[in-house]
């Protein structure tokens, strides 16, 4: 398994590698699966934009390129180029398998605000990362969307088998078994991501500030994300490790997450086996969260249309009729089906049992 980051990061990616790692050792346990990362935990290149996709693709391709595994599963395909360049050099090597965690331009436009030039100019770079990596031996896409827009984007005709992400069995149930901490006062909400204007934690930060003229006990934890200046009503908890993310969600009435772009956001799936109804846009791909059985799906990114949402689950009631629904929901995301897929394609392309 191959990622940008180590599987013990804390972002989604990272996550799901790691319990698809753990799950493919339980069900063959004869076989070795090993992790590759291009940078290490709380490395500052690899948050450098622009800069970490060179520095990725060539460490990947410089630790790859005399791997003796019987497949490789690329979990950032725009690195593809550096382990191509330097795959040819040693002439030969395993197939490798692109994970497409999303696909096009657009995710990479909303790093940063409109018109900022390094988002052109990261989006640039990233889709040429990925037109190279069409070129890999076999695909995987997290969402059937994701084909969609490989098929429409860039008029790939390959076949691509689609495996969603997932949450382990032991976080679930973990999740689904913890009760909110006492020290919890008031309405709660939850933010949670990496990326600042790509997750809409602006749009979040607006709804919850309007939400406060109605809603005064309202109170919004952000976390994942570098601590910005004291705001009121906002508790900024910063970058955490993955074994705090639990201790979050606990501490949360509902998760709000306004995202201008999804694949498969497993932050939706781990607040919902830990409870909380969801407040998400419409960016959310479809099958993943029902309108009004899981929270309130929001079109576009108004501030006052997630307010509404606010003050809807601002009645407990409601939170508890949609957070009995979401912790059942939630066990439709387990990993043991999401790993058995990821075996069937390494079997499929290196011919191991």
């Amino acid at each position: 398994m191959v990622t940008r980051r180590k599987p013990t990061e804390i972002g989604g990616v990272e996550r799901v590698v790691t319990s698809v790692m753990e799950q493919l050792a339980e069900l063959h346990p004869d076989w070795r699966v090993d992790a590759v990362s291009a940078f290490l935990h709380g490395g500052w290149v690899g948050r450098v934009a622009g800069l970490s996709d060179m520095i990725a693709s060539l460490r990947l391709g410089w630790r790859l390129r005399n791997n003796t595994a019987d497949v490789i599963f690329l979990h950032c395909p725009e690195c593809f180029w550096g382990i191509q360049l330097l795959r040819k050099k040693s002439r030969n090597g395993p197939p490798i398998v692109a994970v497409w965690h999303g696909a096009g331009p657009v995710r990479f436009l909303i790093l940063r605000k409109p018109g900022h030039p390094l988002a052109w100019v990261l989006a640039w770079l990233r889709t040429i990362g990925e037109i190279r990596a069409l070129s890999a031996d076999g695909h995987v896409a997290v969402h059937s969307e994701i084909v969609n827009d490989l098929r429409f984007m860039y008029g790939f005709t390959r076949p691509v088998t689609v495996i969603g992400n997932a949450v382990d069995p032991k976080v679930l149930d973990y999740l689904s078994r913890t009760e909110r901490t006492d020290e919890c006062t008031g309405l709660v909400a939850l933010w949670l991501g990496q990326i600042r204007y790509g997750k809409g934690l602006d749009v979040a930060l607006a709804a919850v500030k309007e939400a406060r003229k109605e809603l005064p006990d309202l109170r919004l934890i952000v976390a994942g994300v570098p601590a910005e200046k004291p705001v009121d009503g906002v508790e900024w908890r910063g970058v955490l490790a993955p074994s705090e993310v639990a201790e979050i969600y606990r501490r949360a009435d509902l998760l709000i997450f306004p995202s201008r772009y999804e694949a498969f956001p497993l932050v939706v799936i781990e607040a919902m086996a830990a409870g909380l109804p969801v407040i998400v846009s419409d960016k959310v791909p479809s099958g993943i969260i029902t309108d009004g059985r899981n929270g309130k799906v929001v079109k576009g990114h108004n501030p006052s249309q997630y307010v509404e949402a606010l003050r809807l689950l601002a009645d407990p009631q409601i939170r508890a009729r949609i957070s009995k629904a979401n912790v059942d929901d939630a066990r439709l995301f387990g990993i043991a089906l999401t790993a058995a897929d990821y075996a069937a394609v390494a079997v499929s392309f290196a011919g191991i049992q």
